[in-house]
C-alpha cells in the first residue's frame, strides 16, 4: 500500500509538473499570438519553438542531476518563472504596439489611429440613425414601413462579406451602413486580390439585447451606437469560415486595416479597435 506521505509527494509533484507544463503552454500560445501580428520569417518562429523544446529538455536534465535546495531553485526559476515572464512580456508588447518601431505595412500602424471614442461615434449615430428599439419584435413590426421609406435595410451574407449568425443583435442597418460595407468589401478584396470575405459579428442591438449583453461584455454600453442601426462590428481575426492560415491572417488583417484607414480618412466612418472582442467597432458618418 502507498503511505500517506508518499501520496502527498505524488500529489505535490503532479501539481508541480502540471504547473510547469501550463507555463510552457502559455509561452507557446504567446508566441503563436505574436506570430499573427509581427511580420517575421517563418523560419524564425520554428527556431523559437525548437529553442523552447531544447530549453525544456536541458533544464529537465540539469534538474534531474541536482538535489535538494538547488534542484528546487532550478525548477522554480528555469522551468516556471522564465517561460511565464516570457509569455507575459510577449502579450504586453503585442497589446502595446507603440513599444515597437513598426515596419511599413504593419496593421498596428493603422490600428493605433482607430481610437474614435464613444462620444464621437454616438454623435454620428444620432445624426445618421434611428431611435433605439426596445425589442426585436418591435423591429419586425416596423421593418416594412421603415424599408418602404428607405430608413432601414436588412443585410445578409453575400459574395462580398459574411453576416454571421447573430445572437445578440439583428441584421438591420440604415442604408448608409450597407453602402459602407459594400465599399469596405470591394476595397478589401481588391487589396487581397481574392474573394475572401470579412465577417460582420454584431449589428443592430435593441435595449433588451444590450441589457443581456452587458452581463458578459464590458464594452456593451447602455448608450450603444449599435442601437441606432449605424454601427457594425467586423472581426479582424476571423475571415469566412475560420480556415485562414496564420500567415494569411496577417495579410488579411493588414488589408482590412488599410481599407478602414482609407475610408476613415475620407470621412466615411469612425473606427474603434476593440482588442478584447477582436473586432473593429465602426460607425457610419
Amino acid at each position: 500500500m502507498i503511505e500517506n506521505s508518499d501520496r502527498a509527494k505524488i500529489v505535490v509533484r503532479t501539481a508541480y509538473y502540471l504547473t510547469t507544463l501550463v507555463c510552457f503552454g502559455l509561452l507557446v500560445w504567446a508566441l503563436r499570438y505574436a506570430y499573427l501580428y509581427f511580420n517575421l520569417p517563418l523560419v524564425l518562429w520554428i527556431f523559437l519553438y525548437l529553442l523552447i523544446a531544447a530549453y525544456l529538455v536541458g533544464m529537465g536534465v540539469i534538474a534531474y542531476q541536482k538535489q535538494g535546495f538547488a534542484r528546487a531553485v532550478i525548477h522554480s526559476i528555469a522551468l516556471q518563472l522564465v517561460p511565464l515572464c516570457g509569455a507575459i512580456s510577449i502579450f504586453c508588447l503585442v497589446s502595446r504596439g507603440d513599444t515597437y518601431k513598426p515596419t511599413p505595412g504593419k496593421p498596428s500602424i493603422y490600428e493605433r489611429s482607430f481610437n474614435d471614442m464613444q462620444d464621437k461615434q454616438k454623435a454620428a449615430a444620432l445624426a445618421n440613425g434611428l431611435a433605439p428599439f426596445k425589442s426585436r419584435a418591435e423591429i419586425e413590426e416596423n421593418y416594412g414601413k421603415l424599408r418602404f421609406t428607405r430608413k432601414l435595410v436588412r443585410i445578409e451574407s453575400n459574395p462580398k462579406y459574411v453576416v454571421r449568425e447573430l445572437s445578440s443583435s439583428s441584421p438591420y442597418v440604415v442604408p448608409k451602413v450597407r453602402d459602407l460595407l459594400e465599399d469596405i468589401a470591394v476595397r478589401f478584396q481588391e487589396k487581397t486580390q481574392s474573394k475572401t470575405r470579412f465577417i460582420v459579428t454584431s449589428v443592430l442591438r435593441t435595449e433588451e439585447d444590450v441589457k443581456k449583453l452587458r452581463k458578459t461584455n464590458v464594452n456593451a454600453s447602455t448608450n450603444s451606437c449599435h442601437c441606432n442601426a449605424t454601427t457594425v462590428d467586423i472581426s479582424y481575426v476571423r475571415f469566412e469560415e475560420d480556415r485562414v492560415k496564420p500567415r494569411d491572417l496577417y495579410q488579411l488583417r493588414l488589408a482590412l486595416a488599410q481599407t478602414l484607414h482609407e475610408l476613415r480618412k475620407e470621412g466615411r466612418c469612425y473606427v474603434k479597435i476593440e482588442r478584447k472582442q477582436y473586432c473593429y467597432h465602426i460607425t457610419v458618418r
